[in-house]
């Protein structure tokens, strides 16, 4: 058997998640079952596709290429990272610019403007709910909620 560095991790992975079996790998590339169950173990390899063309979606989306050198990769993702965090930071600013908008409503006791705070907030949600749809930012993690309140009826998190 060759060291643990000789093999090929990423094919072995990318051939286990297409529905290859531990054997039959471990046949194919010489390594033994048990270091291919640790990898499967350690790294979360999975045999539903779902989430492997979930992965793959998401690393073409930043520019990753496989067999791509490490920097490269890294690279690519940071730089998806921030076109991710410019979408947050956008949305946040928004919501800080609406906030204005009702303060001066309030303030003035302007009807008119109290009407097209109420039509912006909902607009907003609507255009940043696709968006974090677009941009697959409702995945389970959240990076700080914005709670919108309309009439005292709670329309949503965004």
């Amino acid at each position: 058997m060759s060291r643990r560095a000789d093999f090929d991790w990423e094919t072995i992975r990318a051939e286990y998640e297409a529905g290859s079996s531990q054997v039959a790998l471990s046949k194919k590339h010489g390594c033994s079952r048990g270091a291919i169950q640790k990898h499967i173990a350690a790294e979360g390899w999975a045999q539903d596709v779902t989430p492997v063309i979930q992965r793959k979606v998401a690393e073409k989306v930043a520019g990753v290429v496989a067999g791509c050198s490490p920097e490269k990769k890294a690279a690519a993702l940071d730089e998806a990272a921030d076109r991710t965090a410019a979408v947050v930071t956008r949305h946040r600013d928004e919501w800080d610019d609406h906030k204005q908008l009702v303060t001066n409503a309030i303030a003035e006791q302007d009807f008119g403007k109290a009407k097209l705070a109420k039509i912006t907030a909902e607009t907003l949600k609507i255009r940043q709910d696709g968006e974090r749809k677009a941009w697959g930012l409702d995945s389970g993690q959240r990076t700080g909620d914005i709670n919108v309140s309309i009439n005292g009826d709670d329309e949503g998190v965004l």
